[in-house]
């Protein structure tokens, strides 16, 4: 039986295995970083169940905003203060 090793997988099957792989993880990325916003307010709307942060900010409001903090620190190389966890 012929089995195959990573030399024998031609340069387009690789190459088309690398942009699946990153459009399936920046699909997953997305929807997890905004999933819990999106659960927290469905939950709040639907439920009444409306969780709040240890300082009294609404959690579905602190995750919302998470992203953005992060980018922040990101192009900043790390040397602004880290975002409060959510």
């Amino acid at each position: 039986m012929g089995s195959t090793t990573e030399s024998d997988v031609r340069f387009g099957t690789r190459l088309a295995r690398v942009i699946v792989s990153v459009v399936v993880l920046t699909g997953v990325t997305v929807v997890l970083g905004y999933g819990g916003w999106i659960v927290l307010t469905l939950t709040a709307n639907i439920g009444g169940y409306d969780p709040k942060t240890a300082d009294g900010e609404l959690l579905r409001e602190r995750l919302l905003e998470w992203p953005d903090r992060n980018r922040e620190v990101m192009r900043s190389n790390g040397r602004t203060s880290l975002p409060l966890r959510p």
